[in-house]
């Protein structure tokens, strides 16, 4: 089996692709972190592959390679049966994925080592590792264990069998990257993790998309509404997957219940990103019980220069999610000058400096989040003031500063290979 040099590195994003738009379907933060991931690193001089199951059941069992412009190759593996399958009956298929890439790379260039992100990704890296005696690092984004600590109504507990593999492959992998020290804590504390073998290395934005607005003169949203009549309503974004967990529901009751303490105080909700229709169909239900449909704006997922639009012209996104590894949508909301609203919980916690560069709400109940949204909206100079400060917190993390440290860490993983 041939070698590469340049190194080449293998991530594994089984069930999502990294191509794919996030906010759609299971796509989200992991799929722009494994796509700008690959970027960077190829512009570091890495040969990098991205691998991901093969949704087109018309294609015949194997391994299609895809050359994408900016680098990396993407690796599509079909797997029969697998197509079709949802996210949670995928585990069944995850050693034939394995095998899959296993064997194509009998044939090509051998990586250094595989990188595996999300669970799934992991169990069949596994197998990658064992036949190709390479090294695996993980990087979970999530955890079952974490987001059953977490969970809050409305929100199913994550299976037994998915904590049980987490506990094997964080046990077995040569490093464990994770996003902040809070994460290294639930590593370390829920799953027995050595600590030595745990790299915190957070994520990163992508300053050409996500950028302040340049402006010459105060915005009509920045004037106080009390100064003049027919003043803008204070707009707020929520940004991702529609679903339990990321708190779309929270917004809604949060923002019946403004309406009906403070009806002086406008505020106006976007929900951006796609979401089984039985959810959507709960929202829209819960914008009519709640008495404000009139207020909630449902926009679909969209391209990453359009959300970053939406960003800039938004007054706050918000974040009341259960449980956030990082929360991607926090950095790059910064990016765009939009201070955050965002749970006091684990890595929205380092995402969001409180009251430098948003604000942290703590807990998920619709009473502290309209508190939260009528001090916002009733003082939004007050509130825009942070736009400077979330700017420069967003340029201190990079892709390439997060590329740079992978590197290190892929290094020490070969170095382990060779001498144990």
């Amino acid at each position: 089996m041939p070698q590469q040099t340049p190194p080449r590195v293998l991530l594994v994003s089984m069930h999502t692709s990294p191509v794919d738009q996030p906010g759609s379907g299971d796509a989200g933060g992991m799929n722009v972190y494994v796509l700008h991931l690959a970027r960077s690193l190829s512009r570091r001089g890495w040969a990098v592959d991205m691998a991901t199951l093969d949704r087109d059941p018309s294609h015949p069992a194997g391994v299609s390679v895809n050359q994408l412009p900016d680098g990396p190759r993407l690796l599509a593996v079909a797997v029969p049966g697998a197509a079709t399958a949802p996210k949670q009956r995928l585990p069944a298929f995850a050693l034939a994925f394995g095998r899959a890439l296993a064997a194509f790379y009998h044939d090509d260039a051998v990586p250094l080592l595989v990188h595996a992100h999300y669970w799934l990704s992991a169990v069949a890296s596994r197998e990658i590792r064992a036949q190709l005696n390479i090294p695996l690092m993980l990087t979970l984004h999530t955890s079952a264990a974490v987001k059953n600590l977490r969970a809050g109504p409305g929100e199913n507990p994550e299976p037994v069998a998915r904590e049980r593999a987490e506990q094997e492959v964080v046990a077995t992998s040569c490093t464990l990257v994770v996003n902040t020290p809070a994460e290294a804590d639930h590593m370390v504390e829920l799953y027995g993790a050595p600590r030595e073998r745990i790299r915190v290395i957070p994520p990163g934005v992508d300053p050409a998309v996500f950028y302040p607005v340049v402006k010459t003169a105060p915005h009509p949203h920045r004037a106080a509404q009390s100064d003049r009549v027919g003043a803008p309503p204070f707009t707020v974004l929520c940004a991702g997957r529609m679903q339990p967990l990321k708190g779309p529901q929270v917004l809604v009751a949060a923002l019946g219940l403004l309406r009906r303490t403070h009806p002086e105080s406008a505020v106006h909700l976007i929900l951006a990103g796609a979401g089984s229709p039985e959810f959507l169909a709960e929202l829209h239900r819960l914008t009519q019980d709640h008495g404000v449909a009139d207020a909630v704006q449902f926009r679909g997922s969209m391209p990453a220069a359009e959300l970053a639009e939406l960003m800039r012209s938004a007054d706050a996104v918000a974040m009341p999610s259960s449980s956030e590894t990082f929360g991607l949508v926090a950095l790059e909301a910064q990016a765009c000058g939009t201070p955050v609203l965002a749970t006091n919980v684990d890595g929205l916690r380092y995402a969001v400096q409180d009251h430098r560069t948003g604000w942290l709400v703590p807990g998920r109940t619709p009473q502290l989040w309209a508190e939260a949204l009528y001090r916002a909206a009733s003082n939004p100079e007050h509130w825009r003031a942070m736009s400077r400060a979330a700017a420069e917190r967003a340029r201190e993390l990079t892709w390439d500063h997060a590329a740079a440290q992978h590197e290190v860490a892929y290094m020490r993983c070969a170095g382990e290979r060779v001498t144990t």
